[in-house]
């Protein structure tokens, strides 16, 4: 029993010395979240996973839970055991039994009600790997990516709403190694099974009332078929086929105006326009529970006539005018970003910092209303009366940026600003987190707009104009080696990060071609998160010896004071590669 742990412990340290494992003793599971916590970027060395201080503690999963945790609180009274409970995004809600050495052992290592699980903070754990695998999951002392994870076994099962299938959270039981048993599996996926059991029998009758009309339509063969309300979409397998995530939007804001001008009926049948320019016919039915309005069932048929039948149709050839890039998720944004603005329908773009979600919204102004007023307001500077006296102008279109920053204080006195408004400006706001509730009427359709580094290739065009942007007369081009670099790394800072890179290059190379050698020292490493000041200065730290030391990774190890083991873990964790 002790050569397996010692076989992956030995397999684990090679990991991190040559960044990659082909090994037979380590679990394709493990191996494959060693991999994904090295690509998060998590540290090896210490933990440190974010805490959210005011966790709801009455919530549909939390109250299906109790029953559940408190009959294995009882069993595993005194025991060296603990059972934790997550949400879907790997945070505790909830921790129950363990011996008092143990709770304070976890205390310890932040695997307490607030602190998020998720594989990209700790890395390969038995609560996040279970949410990434969505699947139940075991990990046991030296499988775990985290050093001071190394003493714990845990095994955790994801909950699945029966309804929605969608994950829930997590339950989990966590011990240290010494104490695992191999019943801990099962104890889990009982629990996981009960949980989800407690929460069909507490879906609310509006669910189950979707749930019925979905199961009768979808009955009828080569039909595609969607059933949504407020909180929830289902769809069948022939509608996942025909529809993009962007359809879901057109299709809840078409059915419901069907439904609202059918004046009582309770169905409407029309044309809808996709995001892929597809045209499909919609027939809607309105989903009632007694006298309660619960949602609506929508059957899609194609019609003979419809453009692109059996295919979906081309998506424009260009972004829109002073954008660079033709991936297909860019484009389509682009063109559903035109749309809401050429019907100046309320539009919320969604997206990381640094994607250009202003620039997409003025892009898409200069299009369709080049001669019409254009005002750009930051949430957390707001002018209200200046905001008023621009949503006053005829055909203006008026962005409100950083949503998620405005303070609490102003909120009502916004939406009062908002609701007086006369109607035909295209009001736009951008958020990178959730905006506030009370403003969401009057933006009837989000986007979210994609990160850099999930449309990669659009860097061999996004780096010419944004070198030009900077370079003004100068003749300047980017070397083939030195886009090469670029399209490797992940970008967390998006579009803005790129630009910052490149201009900093320019500072180094004033005209003529940007080479390698030019680009800052964070090209030469890849991590998905924003790093810290400190983190960031460790990282060039360790660039800087590495090249002065040609890549020798002992020598740049000992020149820093740190062991070969330590370098290497910085490589990984840091996505460091001095390779053109």
């Amino acid at each position: 029993m002790t050569e397996i742990p010692r076989l992956v412990a030995e397999a684990r340290e090679r990991f991190f010395e040559e960044g990659e494992l082909d090994d037979p003793s380590v679990r394709a599971t493990i191996q494959a979240s060693w991999r994904r916590s090295q690509f998060f970027g998590v540290e090896v060395d210490w933990l440190d996973p974010p805490y959210q201080p005011d966790i709801e503690a009455d919530t549909p999963l939390t109250r299906a839970a109790r029953p559940v945790l408190d009959r294995l609180e009882s069993a595993l009274a005194g025991a060296a055991m603990s059972v934790i409970l997550t949400d879907s995004r790997g945070r505790v809600v909830a921790r129950r039994a363990g011996e008092r050495s143990l709770n304070r052992y976890l205390d310890a290592i932040r695997l307490a009600v607030g602190f998020s699980y998720a594989e990209e903070y700790v890395g390969t754990n038995g609560i996040g790997t279970a949410l990434e695998d969505k699947r139940l999951v075991h990990v046991f002392g030296s499988e775990h990516f985290a050093t001071r994870l190394q003493g714990m076994s845990c095994s955790g099962a994801p909950i699945r709403h029966p309804i929605s299938g969608r994950v829930e959270g997590v339950i989990d039981l966590t011990c240290r190694s010494v104490h695992a048993s191999p019943l801990m599996d099962a104890f889990v996926q009982q629990a996981a099974a009960d949980i989800a059991r407690r929460l069909l029998e507490d879906s609310t009758a509006l669910e189950n009332a979707l749930l019925r009309e979905f199961l009768a339509a979808n009955g009828r063969p080569n039909r595609a078929v969607v059933t949504l309300s407020d909180e929830l979409t289902i769809t069948n397998a022939a509608a996942a086929h025909l529809l993009e995530p962007a359809d879901h939007e057109i299709l809840r804001d078409k059915a419901f105006d069907l439904l609202d001008s059918a004046r009582g009926c309770t169905d409407g049948t029309d044309n809808v326009v996709l995001s892929s320019g597809r045209i499909v016919r919609l027939r809607c039915r309105a989903v009632t529970a007694g006298a309660a309005a619960a949602g609506a069932v929508i059957e899609i048929s194609v019609p003979a006539s419809s453009p692109g039948r059996g295919r979906p149709a081309p998506v424009a050839s260009a972004p829109l005018t002073g954008l660079a890039g033709h991936s297909q998720s860019w484009l389509n944004v682009c063109r559903q970003v035109e749309t809401r603005c050429r019907a100046r329908s309320g539009l919320l773009l969604t997206g990381e910092p640094g994607v250009g979600k202003l620039s997409i919204a003025e892009a898409a102004h200069r299009r369709c209303f080049p001669a019409s007023h254009l005002a750009v307001a930051d949430a957390d500077g707001l002018d209200l009366e200046l905001l008023g006296a621009d949503l006053a102008e005829p055909y203006a279109t008026v962005v409100i940026r950083h949503l998620d920053r405005l303070p609490a204080g102003l909120v009502p006195a916004l939406a009062q600003v908002l609701e007086a408004a006369p109607t035909g400006a295209w009001l736009v706001g951008t958020s990178a987190a959730e905006a506030p509730d009370a403003l969401l009427e009057y933006f009837p359709a989000s986007l979210a707009v994609p990160p850099l580094r999930h449309r990669i290739d659009d860097v061999r065009e996004l780096a010419p104009v944004l070198l030009r942007r900077h370079a003004g007369r100068r003749p300047v081009t980017c070397s083939p080696e030195a886009v090469q670099v670029l399209l490797r790394m992940l970008w967390p800072g998006n579009v803005a990060q790129l630009e910052e890179v490149l201009r900093r290059a320019l500072s180094r190379r004033g005209a003529g071609e940007v080479g390698v050698d030019d680009l800052p020292e964070e090209c030469h490493a890849t991590t998905r998160r924003v790093l810290t000041t400190w983190e960031a200065v460790e990282r060039d730290t360790v660039i800087a010896a590495l090249m002065e030391a040609g890549g020798d990774k002992a020598r740049a190890a000992a020149q820093l004071g740190i062991s070969r083991a330590t370098i290497y873990r910085k490589i990984h964790a840091y996505g460091i590669d001095l390779s053109p």
